[in-house]
């Protein structure tokens, strides 16, 4: 046996023996809920939002595009209860887009439209839903989209 493969046989018996188990969980998320639970109070104010890339379409683009990591944990709080994988989700969401609309403001916009999910070279383009991705010690929310003056008609459909 090579030093290399006893080094990697090692190691794996290392891990195994310490329980290390590697969390990169994927979940769908869908932005109704955490959309409402930003706009009650999380900092948003009258920032639009529009989720899928066609939202974008004839928008007035001020600040070109922005991406943003919302991040969570799920950890018990401080109060001892542990989120589920959904409210953790639901909380990194709520952070993407205190973000996002931090960036909006910042170029002198409105609106942040065409939002999509963008985790790791993959863009998942849907207007109800995003990516979660749920490790052992963080939860993230990548999310991308463009800075607008305003929603364009299109967009006013009910998903801002």
């Amino acid at each position: 046996m090579t030093r290399l493969a006893a080094r990697l046989l090692f190691s794996l018996a290392l891990a195994a023996a310490t329980g290390v188990h590697a969390r990169n969980v994927g979940l769908m998320v869908p932005v109704a809920a955490p959309l409402a639970a930003a706009r009650a109070g999380d900092g948003v104010g009258d920032v639009a939002f529009a989720f899928g890339s066609a939202s974008a379409r004839g928008a007035d683009v001020v600040g070109g595009t922005v991406s943003v990591q919302g991040v969570a944990s799920p950890l018990a709080e401080p109060h001892g209860f542990k989120p589920t994988d959904a409210e953790a989700c639901g909380n990194a969401l709520r952070d993407a887009l205190k973000r996002l609309a931090a960036a909006a403001r910042s170029a002198g916009g409105h609106a942040v439209l065409g939002i999509v999910s963008t985790y790791n070279g993959n863009t998942i383009d849907d207007p109800l839903q995003v990516e979660c991705r749920l490790g052992m010690s963080k939860v993230l929310v990548p999310l991308s989209g463009v800075i607008a003056r305003a929603l364009p008609p299109a967009a006013a459909d009910g998903h801002q």
